[in-house]
C-alpha cells in the first residue's frame, strides 16, 4: 500500500478517535479494506495497477475474448469482477492498459497474504 495512503488513514484514525464517530470509524475501515483489495490487482504481463478511475468498455473483441456483442458501457472491471453491468457479459479475458496484453481475467487477482499460489 502506498505509503501516503497509509498515513492519510493514520490521520483520519486519530481525528476520529477524539470524538465519538463509530459510524465514521466504520466507513474509514471499509476504505482501507478497498485499498488494499486494489493493491492486489496488477497486470500478470507487466505488473501495471489500475487505479480506481480506470475505465474498460464492453465491446466487439476478437481473440482471445471472442465476442461480437458489446454494448459500448464504460466501467472499472475489477468492481464487477469482469462482468459488464450494461449487458451481464462475464469477461475472461481483459486486456491492459499499460502493454496492452489479454490475460485471464481472474490471473490479475494476486494472492492475498498467506495465500498459496
Amino acid at each position: 500500500m502506498p505509503l501516503d495512503a497509509i498515513n492519510e488513514i493514520v490521520l483520519r484514525f486519530l481525528d476520529l478517535k477524539r470524538g465519538d464517530r463509530t459510524g465514521d470509524l466504520e466507513s474509514l475501515l471499509e476504505r482501507f479494506r478497498d485499498t488494499a483489495r486494489a493493491q492486489r490487482i496488477r497486470c500478470p504481463t507487466c505488473g501495471w495497477q489500475p487505479g480506481t478511475g480506470s475505465r474498460w468498455f464492453c465491446a466487439d473483441t476478437g481473440a482471445p475474448e471472442y465476442f461480437s456483442a458489446g454494448c459500448g458501457i464504460g466501467w472499472n472491471t475489477f468492481e464487477t469482477r469482469g462482468r459488464c453491468p450494461g449487458c451481464d457479459h462475464q469477461w475472461r479475458w481483459t486486456a491492459c492498459q499499460a502493454c496492452g496484453a489479454w490475460a485471464r481475467h481472474d490471473d490479475w487477482y494476486a494472492p492475498e497474504d498467506g495465500d498459496e499460489g
